[in-house]
C-alpha cells in the first residue's frame, strides 16, 4: 500500500482556529430579520490525517432555537479553492445551501455560500488573531436586490 499524500499546506492557514472558542456578535437589520445579538460556542479541531479542520457549533440568535451542526474544513489543490460542507439541525442539505467556497485575496480569506464571511490573514498568511488574543469574521448577507451587504461581526474568544 502506498502512501497517501500530505494534507495540503494551504489548509495550516486555518491552525489559528483550533480550539474552543466563545464568540458573540451583534445582527444587523437584514433579510434574514430584524438587528439583535448573537452568541455562540464552536470547537475546532483535525480531523485524522489533517486533511480537514472540524468546527461544531452552538449559535442563538437572540430568543431563537440554537442552530446546531458542524462543518467539515478543506482544501482542494487543484482549484486553489477552500471548502466547506456544513450539516446543522435548520434544515436539510442542499448542495447551494450546506457549501462555501473559499479563497485568499491579499490578506482576506473569504468564504462565499449562503452567506459571505472574511477573516482577516496575519503576515504569516495564516488567520490573524488580534494582540488580545480574539479573531474577528465579518459577515455579509444578500439584500432583496442580491447585494452583498454588511451583517454582522462575530468575536472569537477563546473559552
Amino acid at each position: 500500500m502506498s502512501n497517501p499524500p500530505q494534507p495540503d499546506p494551504e489548509l495550516r492557514r486555518l491552525a489559528p482556529l483550533v480550539g474552543t472558542w466563545n464568540v458573540e456578535g451583534q445582527t444587523q437589520d437584514s433579510v434574514a430579520g430584524p438587528a439583535g445579538p448573537v452568541t455562540s460556542r464552536e470547537t475546532f479541531y483535525w480531523f485524522e490525517g489533517g486533511y480537514f479542520l472540524v468546527s461544531t457549533y452552538h449559535t442563538v440568535f437572540g430568543k431563537e432555537a440554537p442552530q446546531i451542526g458542524v462543518n467539515y474544513w478543506g482544501y482542494d489543490s487543484a482549484k486553489a479553492r477552500f471548502h466547506i460542507i456544513f450539516f446543522s439541525n435548520n434544515g436539510s442539505f442542499t448542495e447551494e445551501g450546506n457549501r462555501y467556497e473559499g479563497v485568499v485575496t491579499g490578506a482576506n480569506l473569504t468564504f462565499t455560500g449562503p452567506a459571505r464571511f472574511t477573516v482577516e490573514l496575519d503576515q504569516n498568511g495564516k488567520v490573524k488573531m488580534e494582540a488580545d488574543g480574539t479573531i474577528i469574521l465579518r459577515w455579509e448577507l444578500r439584500d432583496s436586490t442580491g447585494d452583498w451587504k454588511h451583517w454582522m461581526d462575530n468575536k472569537y474568544t477563546k473559552a
